[in-house]
C-alpha cells in the first residue's frame, strides 16, 4: 500500500491571468469556439479557506446548471465563471466532511447530484447535493473493507435498474489497500452493498472510476501485470473483473492513471508509461480490444519526456482531452535531485484519437524540481499528492483543477525549486479554440482584426439572443413537429435515442416540450422501457449534451425553455433503460 498525508502548506493567491476573450458558462449564453485552444488560469481567492491547502483536486460540473465543483483537503467549492469572464468562487462545504483524511468529489453531469467529503478509515465521509451545495445530505458509511485512495463516481445503471432501486443512476464507491475494492448504492449514496474485489491482473493503485452511457464502469489501473489497464463491471457492480491495454507499461513510480467516455461508449485511457511519457489508448469495444498506445509526448516540440497526473474528459462522440503535466527533462522525475521543472498540457482530439494535438496550459511553471511518490514516507516532493482532475463545462471546455506547486516568486524566472512548495487551489479553465461540443463549433473568421479584446462586453441577458429565423431544413432526415401537434414515434432500444425537431422563430417567449409514452405499472414503478426527454437548439441532444431535460422515473416528462433561440431545436426521446421499444408522442408547443 502506498501510504499517503495531506500537505498543510498555506500559501498566498496568486494573480489570475487576464483573458482574451469573454469566458461564459451560464446556459443560453456560451459562445461557439474555433481555433487552437487558449486557457486562462482561475485561483480561488486568498479568503476561502484552505484555498492554499488544495493538493489532489477533484473537479466536476453540473450539466445542467454549468456550474463547476472543486474538492480539496476538507473544503468544497462551487465555482460559477459569468459572462464577463469572472470566476466566482464560493465555500460549500458539507459540515460532515469538515474532516476527512482522504479527500474526493464526483458530480454526475447528468442528475447534477454532486457527491463530497472523503475518507474516514476503512469507511467515508460523505454527503451529496442536488443544488450545487445549497444544501447536503448525509450519505451512508461507505464501506470497502480497505482504507485508501477512495474514489466515487455516478452513471446510468446497465440495463434495467435493479429490483428495489429508488435512484435513477448508481453509485460507486471504491478504495484500495492491495487490491482495489468497489460498494454500489441503489439509493443515491444513502446505504451501500457489500464489498466486491476486483479479480484478475490489477491492483492497486486505481483512478477515479467512470460510468459510460450504457451503464459500463470503468476503474483505470496502471499496476496490471505490467500493463496499464484496470476493472470493469458490466453487472452493475455485482462482480469487477480486470482489462489491460495491449502494448502499454505501468511505471515503476507515479500516479493515477484516468478514463472517460462518450455517448458511443467509446472508452479513452491515459496513464503514465514506464519511461515516464503520456500514453493514450482507446477502446470502441468495452475494453477488450484496444488502440496501440500513442505517446503524446510526441505531439510537441520539444517533446515531453516526464509526465504524470493524467486527468482524461470527453464531449461529443470522437472528442476527448487528456490532461497531465509534462516537462522536456528526461531522468527519473520522482528521484530527489531531478532538475526539471513542470507544466500543465492538454492534448486533444476531434476524430476519435486517430490524431492528436497538444497545448500548454500555463504560463509559469506547477512545480519545480522532484515529486516524492513515497507518500508518508517523503519528507519534499510531496506538496500536489496523488493527482488532479479535468472535466467538460456545459458549452465544451476543457477545465483542469489542479494544486498549483509555484507561486509568487517562485513562479518568476528566477523561481527555485526550494520555493515550490504550495497547493493553491486552481482551475485551467478553456478560454478560446474548439471544444468537446460540436454545438458550439465556429468557422474562425478570416480577418485578423476580428480578435475579440479583453474588454469585450458580452449581452447583459442570460437568455439566447433572438436571430434571424434559419433559412431551410438542415436535416430532412430528422421529423419535423408542428407546434402543439402530437406526434407518435417508436422508441429506441436501451441507451439509444429518437430524434424530431421543430423551427422556433425569432421573438418567442417559451418553448414547451412534453413525452407522453407507456404506462409504468399500476403503482409508477417500474417502467420497460423508462424514457427520458432532450432537447438542444442546433444539435441533437445527448444525457451530457443538451440544453433542457426531464429524466424522472416515469414516462411522462416535460421541458420548457424561456426565451428559446431563433433556431431548429432537436427533441431527443432517450431510453433509459428496458428490453422492450414501445410507441410515446411527443408535442412541441411555441408561444
Amino acid at each position: 500500500m502506498r501510504q499517503r498525508r495531506l500537505s498543510l502548506t498555506v500559501v498566498l493567491a496568486s494573480t489570475a491571468l487576464l483573458a482574451a476573450v469573454s469566458l461564459v458558462t451560464h446556459p443560453g449564453t456560451a459562445q461557439a469556439l474555433s481555433g487552437t485552444p487558449t486557457f486562462t488560469n482561475l485561483a480561488a481567492p486568498g479568503s476561502l479557506p484552505n484555498s492554499g491547502n488544495a493538493g489532489e483536486p477533484s473537479l466536476g460540473v453540473n450539466g445542467s446548471t454549468g456550474a463547476m465543483m472543486y474538492q480539496s483537503y476538507a473544503s468544497t467549492y462551487k465555482v460559477v465563471v459569468d459572462a464577463a469572464g469572472v470566476p466566482t468562487w464560493t465555500d460549500v462545504t458539507p459540515a460532515t466532511s469538515a474532516f476527512n483524511i482522504d479527500p474526493i468529489l464526483a458530480t454526475d453531469r447528468s442528475t447534477g447530484r454532486t457527491f463530497a467529503g472523503g475518507l474516514a478509515g476503512e469507511c467515508s465521509a460523505l454527503a451529496y447535493s442536488d443544488n450545487d451545495g445549497g444544501s447536503w445530505t448525509q450519505m451512508g458509511n461507505a464501506c470497502t473493507g480497505v482504507v485508501d485512495h477512495e474514489t466515487i463516481g455516478s452513471g446510468p445503471w446497465k440495463g434495467a435498474a435493479p429490483l428495489g432501486s429508488t435512484y435513477s443512476h448508481a453509485v460507486y464507491y471504491c478504495a484500495q489497500t492491495g487490491n482495489d475494492a468497489c460498494v454500489t448504492s441503489s439509493n443515491g449514496g444513502l446505504t451501500f452493498g457489500a464489498p466486491v474485489l476486483v479479480s484478475g491482473a490489477c491492483s492497486s493503485l486505481h483512478g477515479h472510476v467512470k460510468v459510460s452511457a450504457d451503464g459500463t464502469a470503468y476503474l483505470p489501473n496502471a499496476h496490471c501485470g505490467g500493463l496499464a489497464g484496470g476493472a470493469i463491471t458490466t453487472n452493475n457492480g455485482g462482480a469487477w473483473s480486470s482489462y489491460t491495454i495491449p502494448g502499454s507499461s505501468e511505471p515503476a513510480n507515479g500516479f493515477d492513471p484516468s478514463v472517460a467516455t462518450t455517448a458511443d461508449n467509446t472508452v479513452y485511457e491515459a496513464w503514465q508509461g514506464a519511461n515516464n511519457h503520456p500514453y493514450v489508448a482507446v477502446s470502441s469495444t468495452h475494453g477488450s480490444t484496444w488502440t496501440a498506445p500513442l505517446d503524446l509526448g510526441a505531439t510537441m516540440s520539444p517533446g515531453i519526456v516526464t509526465s504524470t497526473f493524467q486527468a482524461v474528459t470527453a464531449g461529443d462522440n470522437g472528442r476527448a482531452a487528456v490532461a497531465y503535466l509534462g516537462s522536456t527533462t528526461g531522468g527519473n522525475p520522482f528521484a530527489a535531485g531531478w532538475p526539471g521543472v513542470w507544466d500543465l498540457y492538454v492534448s486533444y482530439t476531434y476524430d476519435a484519437g486517430a490524431t492528436w494535438s497538444t497545448v500548454k496550459a500555463t504560463t509559469d511553471p506547477v512545480q519545480r524540481g522532484y515529486m516524492c511518490a513515497g507518500g508518508t514516507s517523503c519528507s519534499a516532493g510531496r506538496n500536489l499528492l496523488d493527482f488532479m482532475d479535468a472535466n467538460t463545462t456545459k458549452d465544451g471546455r476543457v477545465v483542469v483543477g489542479y494544486p498549483d506547486g509555484c507561486i509568487a516568486a517562485c513562479a518568476a524566472a528566477g523561481g527555485t525549486e526550494a520555493q515550490s512548495t504550495s497547493a493553491y487551489a486552481t482551475i485551467a479553465y478553456q478560454s478560446a479554440g474548439k471544444g468537446l461540443f460540436a454545438a458550439f463549433d465556429t468557422t474562425p473568421s478570416p480577418s485578423p482584426s476580428a480578435t475579440i479584446s479583453a474588454s469585450a462586453t458580452p449581452s447583459p441577458t442570460v437568455s439566447p439572443t433572438a436571430s434571424p429565423t434559419p433559412p431551410g431544413d438542415p436535416d430532412p432526415a430528422t421529423p419535423n413537429l408542428t407546434s402543439g401537434t402530437p406526434r407518435t414515434a417508436t422508441s429506441a432500444a436501451a441507451g439509444g435515442y429518437s430524434y424530431s425537431k421543430i423551427l422556433v422563430p425569432a421573438g418567442k417567449s417559451q418553448l414547451k416540450v412534453t413525452l407522453n409514452g407507456p404506462s409504468c405499472g399500476t403503482l409508477g414503478l417500474s417502467c420497460n422501457p423508462d424514457l427520458d426527454l432532450y432537447a438542444k437548439a442546433g444539435a441533437k441532444p445527448t444525457t451530457v449534451s443538451n440544453d433542457a431535460s426531464s429524466a424522472t422515473s416515469s414516462n411522462t416528462e416535460t421541458v420548457t425553455v424561456t426565451s428559446p433561440a431563433a433556431a431548429y431545436w432537436y427533441i431527443g426521446v432517450y431510453t433509459y433503460s428496458g428490453t422492450k421499444t414501445a410507441s410515446y408522442t411527443v408535442t412541441a408547443t411555441i408561444s
